[in-house]
């Protein structure tokens, strides 16, 4: 997710289910994802997400946190 994030490729990040084979076991449900995507829709079409934070808790749960730049 976050290569697609910094490349601004929405379609991919909101299909992505269809991206990966483990995406619905690693996801089985959307609301831990939705605030990411309302944050996306709110800052535009050309905003490109930077990451200014990222780290793993437990070895297993991404405690990422993106800033979304307009150009």
């Amino acid at each position: 997710m976050a290569e697609q994030l910094s490349a601004g490729l929405v379609e991919a990040l909101l299909h992505y289910r269809q991206q990966h084979p483990d995406a619905l076991r690693a996801h089985p449900r959307d609301e831990h994802l939705l605030p990411l995507f309302t944050a996306l829709g709110a800052a535009g079409p050309t905003a490109r997400a930077r990451a200014i934070h990222c780290s793993i808790s437990d070895h297993m749960i991404a405690m990422d946190s993106y800033a979304f730049e307009r150009d």
